[in-house]
């Protein structure tokens, strides 16, 4: 089944999703049934061998408007107690990017390693294209009010406006403060910018919607050239981000390579945190794929206890089953084995491909 194309889809179409997986009590199983499950309560892919009961699912439909993945502990119609593991999967924040100049294109480049989806927008040919910016996941050539219009609002967007004059600065801003947006961020001088601001309160525009616009843009680092402004753009998006939602960004790249796998049924193990406790590197979700020779595609925070569960993955290699892995490490351990803090880590390790129990 294609669970992680699923997702994918459904998190692209801007819907919240959650992968159910009954997880492996004994680790002497090495399969166990999944289902995709929508925020609307849509039911995909139902393999669950403990039934999705309506109390199954209105508890994964409350999972997902937590934004929080946890374990949860159920009993099945036939009175087996068992526990799922809800991951759930909202959709990424957007970075759009107004202006495909030399700090628009730093932009693009430093945001695809945070995990947005970014949309550049610019009016000219040569600075909208995909040689220009290979990070972007979509660009879109048209002035750019018709750009804007082509992209759906939504509450998750960060908006940066560093287009190549004040008349484009212009109508972006209309554009964008009739949007709702987490950040609206405007490049240029105090001067410049408080000029623009001034223009648009004599045009009625709300103190209270002027006030969405931050100005001057970025933190304050002392800036200068295009790669240190745009560090300075991300990092003020960063504290706005992280100010409003603790969760575990979406590992978009893991992501991607988990599609890829199910598509050509490689072997793998696919490590998934699916607990913490305490001061962890990594939260509840965070995913690591671990190949037959050792090698990985994500990280669950680094350091030994990384190096822990790589070994406990190739014993899953070894022996064709699921495993488990808790790692307790205290603040003075984890210094020694180089781990950013301490804290309780449950991690599940899941051979892949997986095989629906229908087809056993």
């Amino acid at each position: 089944m294609d669970y992680y194309q699923t997702i994918t889809k459904l998190i692209t179409a801007g819907r919240a999703a959650a992968l159910v997986t009954v997880l492996d009590s004994n680790s002497n199983q090495s399969v166990f049934g999944k289902t995709v499950v929508t925020g609307e309560g849509d039911v995909i892919y139902n393999d669950l061998d403990l039934g999705m009961t309506d109390q199954v699912k209105n508890l994964v439909v409350a999972t997902i408007k937590s934004g929080h993945s946890q374990i949860i502990g159920i009993s099945s119609e036939q009175g087996k107690d068992r526990q799922i593991f809800i991951h759930v999967f909202s959709p990424s924040p957007r970075l759009i990017i107004l202006g495909g100049g030399h700090v628009g294109a730093a932009l693009c480049q430093m945001g695809s390693q945070l995990d947005y989806e970014i949309i550049l927008l610019d009016d000219r040919p040569s600075f909208a294209n995909q040689i220009s910016h290979p990070h972007a996941h979509r660009l879109i050539c048209e002035p750019f009010e018709r750009a804007l219009a082509q992209i759906e609002p939504s509450s998750s967007d960060y908006i940066v406006i560093v287009t190549r004059g004040h008349k484009h600065d212009r109508i972006c801003l209309e554009k964008a403060l009739g949007r709702e947006a987490v950040y609206i961020g405007m490049i240029g001088s105090r001067r410049r910018v408080s000029a623009q601001l001034k223009d648009l309160a004599e045009s009625g525009y709300s103190e209270e919607q002027l006030s969405r616009v931050y100005s001057p843009i970025g933190l304050s680092i002392g800036a200068v050239t295009e790669a240190e402004i745009a560090l300075s753009i991300l990092a003020e998006i960063t504290r706005v981000r992280r100010s409003s939602s603790s969760g575990e960004a979406i590992q978009y790249e893991v992501l991607q390579t988990l599609v890829r796998l199910e598509e050509s049924s490689e072997q793998a193990v696919l490590a998934t945190i699916t607990n913490t406790k305490g001061s962890t590197p990594r939260k509840t979700g965070t995913q690591m794929i671990i190949y037959p020779d050792g090698s990985l595609k994500g990280t669950i925070g680094g350091g030994c206890a990384e190096a822990e569960v790589r070994r406990e993955a190739l014993h899953c290699f070894d022996h064709g089953q699921t495993g488990q892995v808790r790692l307790k490490l205290t603040a003075d351990a984890a210094a020694d084995e180089g781990m950013a803090c301490g804290g309780l880590v449950d991690i599940y390790l899941e051979l892949l491909p997986f095989i629906s129990p229908e087809i056993l």
